[in-house]
């Protein structure tokens, strides 16, 4: 599935604001993994992982129209949401004893920010055509040379290199368009 825009991730936000459940939908199938992830990461507990994506979603929800496109994207957003989440159902961990540590919020700003820029980079991608993005999956996410990106693919090196000149140019652009930091 490809990432919507931010601008219509915020159209997205506005539809919910009014109360429509398909906009909601739509932000959950967007937001339900990578808040997951996140949550896995910081609470270590498959169940409450599942707890703090319905939490966020309901937040996100009952607060679309209090939502400012000024202040921030979306995706920001909705993980300021999952942080604040995240500390309160560690608190709330049953098992928790007095000498559990709440994730210090350094970590869990600095955890953010990878997600982010991870989401972000993967948005770019999916805006790039499929023989560009495979060309950079295979010699940047699975570190092959540009010889075994053309054994792979079956395509003479001279065609390899040049599309991931062109593969690269395109990536650069999708991450201006979507501002992120490439």
């Amino acid at each position: 599935m490809s990432h919507p825009t931010a601008g219509s991730e915020a159209m997205l936000v506005s539809r919910a604001a009014r109360g429509d459940q398909g906009a909601v939908s739509a932000l959950y199938d967007v937001y339900a993994g990578p808040l997951y992830g996140f949550a896995l990461r910081r609470l270590g507990d498959p169940m409450l992982a599942e707890e703090l994506v319905q939490l966020v979603m309901t937040k996100l929800w009952q607060r679309a129209d209090r939502y400012d496109p000024a202040r921030g994207s979306v995706r920001t957003w909705v993980f300021t949401i999952a942080r604040s989440a995240v500390i309160d159902l560690h608190r709330q961990r049953p098992h928790a004893r007095p000498t559990d540590e709440v994730p210090e919020q350094a970590e869990i700003i600095d955890e953010l920010g990878a997600l982010l820029q991870a989401e972000a980079v993967r948005a770019a991608l999916d805006r790039l055509s499929v023989e560009h993005r495979e060309v950079l999956e295979l010699a940047y996410f699975r570190g092959l040379a540009q010889r075994e990106v053309a054994d792979r693919l079956d395509l003479p090196l001279g065609t390899v290199k040049s599309r991931t000149f062109y593969a690269l140019r395109a990536f650069r652009l999708a991450c201006e368009e979507l501002e992120v930091e490439s």
